[in-house]
């Protein structure tokens, strides 16, 4: 299995998030030093992060990948990203695609989804809703999930599956023939805090900051 990350040197709603300070590495390298038994593809249009990786010694294990013109942007998939990999550094390993932004996921976690391969066409992170939910509709709201007047046990409603991006686990073949990440047969993963942490907003950051910082050494997840 090999890790593919994507990362952009701009980012819309968190100025710089990829290169502010998690603990005592920038975000970036923070995922990166993580997952140094790996073979690790970084996708990026930065200069600053190729020079990051190029300059630091304790990142051989990672390979820059040189985004292409075309493909530079913010309303361009990850999809087309992977597709354009897999073809141009022609991939035949399981690929796990993960985020920098989600900086609690475990790489021990990552092998263990990898690891449902087989029976399963794909493997996605996902966090798991057991609750009521409700839909609004021209009319007003009505209920998703339940029935309002037989008011069941929550653990007793069918359960929802969120997407929660952290993780990925596909054979390239996947995206070359459907254009997804998810095949027909998949299996979601349950994921929980603080695993499932993502970084999307600046609210996000703050409450990240505030559950801790990951050790490398250790391999949990500390208070600062």
């Amino acid at each position: 299995m090999i890790i593919y990350i994507p990362i952009k040197h701009n980012s819309q709603r968190v100025p710089r998030k990829n290169f502010r300070f998690f603990g005592e590495e920038p975000l970036y390298k923070h995922t990166l030093l993580k997952y140094s038994k790996y073979k690790v593809y970084v996708d990026t249009d930065s200069a600053e992060i190729t020079d990051g990786i190029t300059t630091d010694k304790r990142l051989k294990h990672v390979t820059v990948v040189p985004r292409q013109e075309q493909l530079k942007g913010d309303l361009v998939s990850v999809c087309a990203l992977l597709k354009d990999f897999i073809l141009r550094y022609k991939i035949t390993d399981t690929i796990a695609q993960i985020h920098v932004t989600s900086p609690f996921l475990e790489p021990s976690t990552v092998a263990k989804a990898e690891s449902l391969l087989g029976e399963y066409d794909s493997v996605a992170s996902a966090t798991v809703h057991q609750t009521r939910f409700w839909r609004k509709e021209e009319y007003g709201f009505c209920p998703v999930n339940h029935n309002p007047i037989k008011m069941e046990q929550t653990q007793d409603l069918p359960a929802y599956y969120e997407e929660n991006s952290a993780f990925y686990i596909f054979h390239p073949g996947l995206i070359i023939m459907t254009g997804s990440r998810i095949g027909s047969n998949p299996y979601f993963y349950p994921l929980g805090a603080p695993q499932n942490a993502d970084i999307d907003t600046e609210d996000d950051w703050n409450s990240i900051s505030e559950v801790g910082v990951w050790n490398n050494t250790t391999g949990i997840a500390v208070k600062k």
